[in-house]
């Protein structure tokens, strides 16, 4: 643990102030004017990952992330999945209809507009607008048909975020009390992203995260027999191009146990089996990504600012994910929702035909 103290109430930035920002300078630059030990500005460097992006070529805007955790990061009580059935029933509450498991093959375009989708099956939907919570690049690589595909515009391999490694099991553990959330960072932080991005290859020294999700902010006593751990490691966005191989997953398992080990933690694995889950994975369930997780990587001054927004350039048709506006990861994923039917709800009032309605009153002629 790095004890830091930032300022409860950042200053206000009028005019030149606004410079201090440093739009133009990479996060990793701007974290060594500030300090000159590098474990902290790894400490600090790590928010450019909640974006997928490397710290080294993210703009220095991200230290901002810093001041907004300083409010807490909060937990959904009965685990994140109920956020989803929460809002699943308040609609249903309000007579939406969901169909789960159902893939969809095309979204119709009629007169310039998206007017409805076609499932896999043939059966066809028709619908005044239609909102997609994919990836964005599932767009421009057809996976939705030729029409929509000029929805938004393409995102290059070279332009994708980072995907993972993660790895899901039952261990008993020991060394230390871990807290909820746990950084392990590797020693050479350069080296690690530079394997990812310039490389295209798994980290030799990775920096793991790991979730241990029956503690809490405090840490406390292990459960008996074991505790549900999830760990990440980052990986190159390269599950449609290049899948790593069962002996490359195998040396990223080695070397992921292996710096927990450096770090002093000690994982004992019970018997019950570990889940690994590698880009080829989250390429089969994002189509188009290659397992990128986060949209495009934020990388440059302009990259937030080339995000789609809720509204695409096919009328009719609205985005609403992680890789739209504003961005990656639950909570801004969820407001890029929120953008999402704000824009439905004026677009369809604006199109509307006018209804004749009855009005109180006369006309005088005299």
């Amino acid at each position: 643990m790095l004890p830091c103290a930032l300022p409860r109430r950042p200053p206000p930035l009028p005019g030149p102030a606004l410079a201090g920002l440093a739009p133009f300078t990479s996060l990793w630059k701007e974290l060594s004017e500030y300090f000159h030990d590098k474990r902290l500005r790894q400490l600090f460097g790590r928010y450019a990952t909640y974006c997928g992006s490397s710290p080294f070529d993210s703009p220095a805007t991200l230290m901002l992330v810093a001041h907004v955790e300083q409010d807490g990061v909060w937990l959904v009580e009965g685990g994140m999945h109920c956020l989803a059935t929460t809002l699943a029933a308040l609609a249903r509450a309000r007579g939406a209809r969901f169909r789960y498991g159902e893939a969809v093959e095309e979204i119709l375009v009629a007169n310039g507009r998206a007017g409805g989708v076609r499932l896999a099956g043939g059966e066809v939907i028709e619908a005044d607008a239609v909102i997609a919570n994919c990836d964005v690049a599932a767009f421009a690589a057809g996976c939705f048909g030729r029409a929509a595909a000029v929805a938004v515009p393409e995102t290059k391999p070279a332009e994708r975020s980072l995907s993972a490694v993660t790895f899901s099991l039952l261990a008993r553990t020991g060394g230390f009390h871990l807290s909820r959330h746990n950084v392990f960072f590797s020693r050479d932080y350069k080296a690690e992203f530079d394997d990812l991005f310039v490389h295209g290859s798994l980290p030799r020294a990775p920096t793991v995260y790991v979730c241990a999700q029956d503690r809490d902010a405090e840490g406390g006593a292990p459960p008996a027999g074991g505790e549900r751990l999830f760990m990440i490691v980052n990986a190159p966005p390269l599950g449609d191009a290049r899948p790593f191989d069962a002996t490359e997953i195998a040396q990223c398992t080695d070397r992921t146990f292996g710096q927990l080990a450096r770090c002093g933690l000690q994982v004992e694995r019970t018997a019950e089996p570990m889940v690994t889950t590698t880009p080829a994975d989250f390429e089969a369930l994002f189509p188009a990504t290659g397992g990128a997780l986060y949209g495009a990587a934020s990388h440059g001054a302009m990259a937030t600012f080339r995000r789609p927004t809720a509204r695409s350039r096919l009328p009719g048709l609205y985005l609403a994910s992680g890789s739209a506006h504003p961005g990656p990861g639950v909570p801004m994923a969820a407001l890029s929702g929120r953008l999402a039917a704000q824009a439905v709800c004026e677009d369809l009032v604006s199109i509307s035909s006018p209804r004749p309605m009855a009005m109180r009153g006369g006309t005088s002629t005299r």
